[in-house]
């Protein structure tokens, strides 16, 4: 029978961190921008609106890192390095992505201030 691409592996702990890494962060796209975001307003209100929405952001998915992180040294070792390999990685890289729009909207806000 072909390969229909849905397959697991022959043998799921032969597939490498790097692997494991890569297809966490593959469903974290970093440059995505939400719904409505217009990085070319000249409005400081929506600058600031999205300062409010990425700061928000941020802290929700720091609190689920830390929860994460505090549960994961607690589970089977099999299930702690998958949870290592893939969701720790796609959070972290979230994370960083919110940062980076937060750096984004502040400057900004300043660029828009007169």
């Amino acid at each position: 029978m072909p390969p229909t691409g849905t397959e697991m592996p022959a043998d799921p702990k032969k597939t490498s961190q790097t692997e494991k890494e890569q297809a966490a962060l593959d469903q974290v796209q970093p440059d995505r921008l939400l719904a409505g975001e217009d990085e070319g307003t000249r409005h400081i209100d929506d600058a600031v609106h999205w300062v409010k929405v990425y700061t928000e952001l941020l802290e929700f998915k720091r609190s689920v890192l830390a929860t994460t992180e505090k549960h994961v040294v607690t589970m089977d070792p099999d299930a702690s390095a998958e949870v290592q390999q893939t969701d720790l990685v796609a959070l972290s890289a979230e994370a960083l992505r919110f940062e980076r729009r937060l750096v984004f909207w502040r400057t900004k806000i300043k660029s828009l201030q007169p």
